[in-house]
């Protein structure tokens, strides 16, 4: 896995999140604030999940630009 992967993914969950607070501040606000083991999590899962599909995308796209070569 490529570094530009795993910062991409980190950057796009830390966006999702934030949005997540922003938009729904009475449902991810209170459990933002109230439970730190809550957030590590809200922020953990999505990560896991982003950054397969980052790394899946990274395979993808590395396959195809040898392919043509």
């Amino acid at each position: 896995m490529k570094w530009i992967t795993f910062t991409v993914a980190f950057v796009l969950t830390a966006c999702l999140i934030i949005a997540g607070v922003v938009l729904y501040p009475n449902i991810f606000g209170q459990a933002a604030t109230s439970n730190n083991q809550f957030v590590f999590t809200l922020f953990l899962g999505p990560f896991c999940v982003v950054l397969f599909f980052a790394w899946v995308s990274e395979k993808v796209i590395l396959k195809l630009s040898n392919r043509e070569e």
